[in-house]
């Protein structure tokens, strides 16, 4: 975890002074670049403090314009592994370490928590096992540039086609857009924005994507 933390450090004296290029000299790998600007967004994100949450509580809100699309609350008790999935009066609850797929209910709580609980901590889940890191350069977006990490999936996850190119804020460290992209021919960016501090976690609750908006609401961590 030092490690982990004087990388972070690195990345944004280096980003700041103009871009991290080479340490002592040596020009860095792209794997190099890449696995430094994700330890940078963990530390921003709180990777020091992950460890000691406890129970994750939050609403998975989305809205299509003014239309109310879906809510979905959680209460994850992360050291149990178990997720407690609420739509409206209905509540199901899942292993997520070893889930019934072949239970209709288990499927469907499981998928929601790996696509909810995603949207919530995917700054803090960049080295779990399977994902791919490549960093892409510098790219602007509305008159500000932001350096790219490029993130693909090797068998994991519930679509492990997808692919993420996630724009890093230099001065923050923290993501402030993402492109989703579900197939090669389709791209979808969507905002991170409305940054809180909760639990010792620093994590966005609300995204724009297109005429959609999705929002954390009611958000909670209760650490040991």
């Amino acid at each position: 975890m030092k490690q982990m933390i004087a990388m972070g450090l690195g990345l944004m004296i280096m980003m700041l002074a103009g871009g991290c290029a080479s340490v002592d000299g040596k020009p860095l790998t792209n794997a190099e670049q890449a696995d430094q600007l994700a330890h940078g967004v963990m530390l921003a994100s709180g990777a020091n403090a992950w460890p000691d949450a406890r129970t994750l509580a939050f609403d998975f809100v989305v809205h299509d314009g003014k239309d109310l699309k879906l809510r979905r609350h959680h209460l994850w008790n992360i050291k149990e592994a178990t997720d407690t999935v609420g739509i409206g009066e209905k509540t199901v609850k899942v292993d997520i370490a070893k889930p019934d797929m072949d239970d209709a209910q288990q499927a469907d709580a499981f998928k929601a928590w790996t696509n909810d609980s995603y949207w919530l901590l995917a700054p803090l889940k960049l080295f779990d096992g399977g994902v791919t890191r490549k960093y892409l350069g510098r790219r602007e977006v509305a008159g500000k540039t932001y350096e790219v990490l490029g993130l693909s999936f090797k068998g994991v996850g519930m679509t492990p086609g997808d692919q993420y190119n996630m724009y890093i804020d230099p001065l923050t460290s923290l993501p402030a857009y993402w492109d989703y992209m579900p197939n090669p021919d389709t791209t979808m960016q969507a905002t991170w924005d409305k940054y809180v501090h909760i639990g010792g976690l620093k994590l966005a609750t609300y995204h724009e994507m297109g005429t959609k908006t999705i929002t954390i609401e009611n958000l909670s961590v209760a650490s040991e």
